[in-house]
């Protein structure tokens, strides 16, 4: 990745590998698994270099059941993740979930004969929606009647079947999609970020900072520190447990000894994200919600990074159901999933499969956590060609998965601080503000040879925390008429170049779809924390930092109530909107307070850089119910 020696990741824009299902045709005995208008014919003119994959390269695959009585999926998260409602924490097993929702046993059960007899492995997930079927690409070739091959696609490597995989039409009668069969590798760009090297532990990066600043404090005072809780990582990446137990150690906090397993699953790759980079991202998670929560258990789940991957992660962590609360620190662009679907290289139902997992999951009472992104309110998407050059275009896209509905998202603010750059310019924060690089603008103004020489300085003014709205999932039930959602102030600090805008004016408008983030905290790399990885200190920031913040303050709180908190966000937005029960500081100003975009909305209770703000986890302990 690009600068990798001088800035770390937080949020990793990966690239994806995601399936196409292919198109419904009529059969005798054969019939099409899954139901999808587009079709790989439709773009094979524009395919190069294609040949056959070996016969004995291992693949792994999804089979995708169709969910039973979807439309009633909504109303059971909400009723059992929302006070005064009769079903409220009467949270569910895997096991009632397939009861309710999933295919029951004896049809799931008729699969894996027929996987058996292709010498394919086959494992179902107790959810009765999913099987993992992995084997040699000639025996999946024979057992779906496909000829699986790779080519070029704009020089992105495909893997795809020229014919549609079809199976016995009892079994296909039941199939929404399969995932991994054709598969599309696009790489996108990511911000990495670092603010130094240190060669010893600083008490201004620890992290009892977050727990000082945000009121967690008092909960450890009262003996709450996670016992008796498990926390779990969403990663895809490994991790050397001696590195978090070595931070700890130096941060002097008291763990919890043998604390961490990690749960490998097998899956195929799109992108190799298990490098120093991801290693050093799934360290961070780990140290960061292990020092918030010093006496839970800690389960990473770490899968490599596809469609297949980032559904069997957590699925399975919702299988296990051992963790009360999850997080994940990756992410892509959302124009991403909209460019493959207009390409025809991505299952529309991909984004549908993902929510009903995510479904489960709060269905569950699992409070699960996503980075918004590191950013600021732009993501990067494909422009046009330039010969053999792809140009990239930036605009106000999503992050995906935290524009889901069924997680929280957790965006980014700067801390106040000073700085001095060299040569007389100095860059300050007088108060907490959404995470946005435009607080450097007069800096760069007053010397830009210092910003341009400095491409660590440079990359820190486009940076920011993720935020704006969705336009893959519409707006949640628990976000309609709260006031700021689907409104919004903005100042575009960012031209279509890229370059810093001086004074931009406010506009303001409406939109309609999931906003996000939903909470936000410290991110920034100016105001970060420590992390020690591979026997170096360093200093990291981002949305990366949060997620597993607010993991490790959900065990926490957890290990004080005696219950699963479940998904926050039904019960903190009704919070939000009661001036006594808040535990909320909304950062609604419209200047000096943005993430590149937009910026707060002054008297409103939401806005797009910040959610529903910083949170007060003591009062949050004793409103949350």
């Amino acid at each position: 990745m690009k600068n990798a020696k001088r800035w770390l990741v937080g949020l990793i824009s990966f690239a994806v590998l995601l399936a196409m299902a292919p198109s419904t045709q009529a059969a005798t005995k054969q019939k099409t698994a899954g139901s999808d208008p587009y079709g790989i014919n439709k773009i094979l003119k524009q395919l190069t270099q294609k040949k056959k994959v070996s016969p004995n390269k291992y693949v792994y695959l999804d089979v995708v059941l169709k969910p039973r009585n979807e439309g009633q999926l909504s109303d059971k998260v909400y009723a059992v993740n929302t006070p005064g409602n009769s079903e409220f924490k009467q949270f569910y097993t895997p096991a009632k979930f397939q009861s309710e929702f999933g295919q029951p046993a004896p049809v799931v059960g008729q699969y894996k004969p027929f996987f058996k007899k292709y010498h394919l492995k086959s494992q179902s997930f107790s959810n009765g929606l999913i099987i993992k079927v992995s084997g040699k690409v000639k025996n999946v070739n024979k057992a779906f009647s496909t000829n699986i091959q790779s080519a070029k696609y704009h020089s992105n490597p495909v893997q795809f079947s020229k014919k549609k995989p079809v199976m016995p039409a009892k079994l296909a009668n039941n199939v929404l999609t399969v995932l991994g069969i054709t598969t599309i590798k696009q790489g996108l760009g990511a911000l990495a970020k670092k603010q130094g090297d240190s060669s010893k532990v600083k008490a201004k990066y620890a992290p009892s900072k977050f727990a000082k600043h945000y009121q967690l404090q008092s909960l450890y005072g009262k003996g709450y520190e996670g016992q008796g809780q498990t926390l779990g990582i969403i990663s895809f990446a490994d991790v050397n447990k001696r590195d978090p137990e070595h931070f700890w150690n130096s941060e002097k906090i008291n763990t919890k000894s043998n604390r961490i397993s990690v749960k490998k699953i097998g899956s195929p790759t799109s992108l190799a994200t298990n490098d120093a980079i991801g290693k050093l991202e799934t360290t961070f998670d780990i140290e960061q919600s292990g020092a918030i929560a010093p006496q839970a258990n800690i389960r990473v789940y770490q899968a490599n990074f596809s469609d297949v991957g980032l559904v069997n992660a957590y699925s399975t962590a919702f299988e296990e159901n051992r963790a009360s609360s999850l997080s994940m620190s990756w992410g892509l662009s959302e124009y991403l999933t909209h460019y493959l679907k207009t390409q025809r290289l991505l299952t529309p139902v991909y984004g549908q499969v993902l929510n009903t997992v995510m479904a489960q999951g709060a269905l569950q009472g699992i409070s699960t956590f996503v980075s918004s992104g590191d950013t600021g309110a732009y993501n990067r998407g494909i422009g046009a060609k330039l010969g053999p050059i792809s140009l990239p275009n930036y605009s106000t896209y999503g992050t995906f998965p935290a524009d889901n509905p069924w997680v929280t998202a957790t965006g980014g603010t700067t801390l106040p601080f000073s700085k001095k750059l060299g040569d007389g310019i100095n860059i300050s924060v007088d108060k907490e503000r959404a995470w946005g690089g435009d607080y450097m603008f007069k800096a760069f103004a007053k010397n830009r040879k210092l910003f341009l020489s400095n491409v660590s300085a440079y990359q820190a003014m486009l940076a920011g925390g993720g935020g704006g709205i969705s336009h893959l999932y519409g707006t949640p039930q628990y976000q309609q008429g709260v006031p700021g959602v689907n409104t919004f102030n903005a100042r575009s600090y960012i031209s279509n170049l890229m370059q810093p805008r001086m004074n931009p004016v406010l506009v303001s408008g409406t939109d309609y779809g999931r906003n996000f983030p939903d909470v936000s905290a410290n991110a920034d790399p100016m105001t970060g924390y420590q992390v020690y990885s591979g026997g170096k200190w360093l200093v990291m920031g981002g949305t990366s930092a949060v997620a597993p913040q607010f993991n490790g303050a959900t065990a926490v709180i957890n290990s004080g109530k005696g219950s699963r908190m479940g998904f926050w966000n039904p019960q903190i937005y009704q919070l939000a909107q009661d001036k006594d029960k808040t535990p909320f500081t909304v950062l609604d100003s419209d200047s000096n307070n943005s993430n590149l975009y937009y910026v707060g909305q002054p008297g409103k209770i939401y806005n797009q850089a910040t959610g529903l703000g910083t949170v007060n986890f003591e009062k949050l302990f004793d409103e949350y119910q």
